[in-house]
């Protein structure tokens, strides 16, 4: 995702992933990945809720949205068992070009 992420902004698209950890925590697993995109903290798994991505073993599944500049989710990969994500070149070519 990091090597991307120039591509997913020049078409004016945002990455932003989200955790379980709390905010002190996310913000050491950030500055350690020095990421370029937004890292979020969400321990009271409230986006993993809303958007259904589900659990096991006590931890939420990883998954991948697609969300449209109105907020409205246009593709959506939850991972159960085995993952199912696309390769980020095809999530990419599914965002317009400016």
């Amino acid at each position: 995702m990091r090597e991307q992420y120039p591509a997913f902004q020049e078409r004016g698209a945002e990455v932003v992933v989200v955790t379980t950890t709390d905010v002190p925590t996310s913000k050491l697993i950030a500055g350690d990945l020095a990421l370029p995109y937004p890292l979020l903290s969400d321990p009271e798994w409230t986006v993993f809720k809303g958007y259904g991505t589900g659990a096991a073993l006590g931890v939420p599944l990883p998954a991948q949205f697609l969300i449209d500049g109105n907020g409205r989710v246009v593709e959506r990969y939850l991972c159960d068992l085995v993952p199912n994500h696309p390769p980020l070149d095809v999530t990419l070519g599914q965002i317009p070009t400016r």
